[in-house]
């Protein structure tokens, strides 16, 4: 079987993995010319830990996890009122055991499929054109100028997945404006920051949090 994934964000390389160990030939292809490093953070709970458990990456996710110790809301003076700290087997707190950062868990998942025989990553190159899709095949255009033929295809390129939007009808695809925005971005870290994640509710209906990461800066989001 022959299976190409768009997309090598971190639904693809998981997919690619246990595909791969199953027989299956995958090809992975990326718009990018890299990896993309950036994102913030991602907190692997229920059937995530499961997953990363059977793929032998839990001891390496606990080693690139964001050292994040528990959540506590603040008050408009920066007072904290309502500390959750993330305590074993508990639930109460917004923090989870295995918070990593999204540029991380990419990483992480493509150092453990680059190698595999059975993967093939293809970085630069996107499909331009779903030609034929049908209960037998898939053929697809590369930007490569390859035309290929493929037993499935994956579309893990993102919310705006031009796959996707291929192979399913407009009504199918659509997204839905809530009026709600957020900015995410880094800061230095200053010698009083502390490792939980600080949430700060406004009137309005704003929100500011702020966070640590493993190397020394924070991430906020408003």
């Amino acid at each position: 079987m022959r299976v190409l994934i768009s997309g090598a964000g971190v639904a693809g390389p998981s997919l690619a993995w246990f595909l791969a160990r199953a027989g299956t030939h995958v090809t992975i292809v990326e718009k990018s010319k890299s990896l993309l490093p950036h994102g913030q953070n991602v907190d692997l709970q229920g059937s995530a830990v499961t997953a990363v458990k059977k793929m032998g990456l839990l001891d390496e996710v606990r080693r690139r996890n964001t050292k994040e110790t528990g959540t506590q809301f603040i008050d408009p003076n920066g007072k904290p009122f309502a500390p959750l700290p993330m305590k074993e087997g508990s639930s109460a707190s917004l923090t989870s055991g295995y918070e990593i950062l999204r540029g991380d868990l990419a990483a992480l998942l493509f150092e453990a499929t680059r190698d595999h025989p059975n993967v093939d990553y293809r970085f630069g190159t996107t499909v331009t054109e779903v030609i034929s899709n049908d209960d037998n095949s898939v053929k697809v255009a590369l930007s490569n100028g390859e035309t290929q033929e493929f037993d499935l295809l994956v579309a893990a390129d993102g919310q705006w997945s031009k796959v996707r939007n291929q192979c399913f009808p407009p009504e199918a695809v659509k997204a839905i404006h809530t009026g709600m925005y957020a900015v995410y971005y880094t800061i230095p870290r200053e010698p009083g920051d502390n490792d939980l994640w600080n949430i700060y509710v406004a009137l309005r209906s704003r929100i500011v949090t702020v966070r640590p990461d493993p190397y020394g800066k924070l991430s906020m989001c408003a």
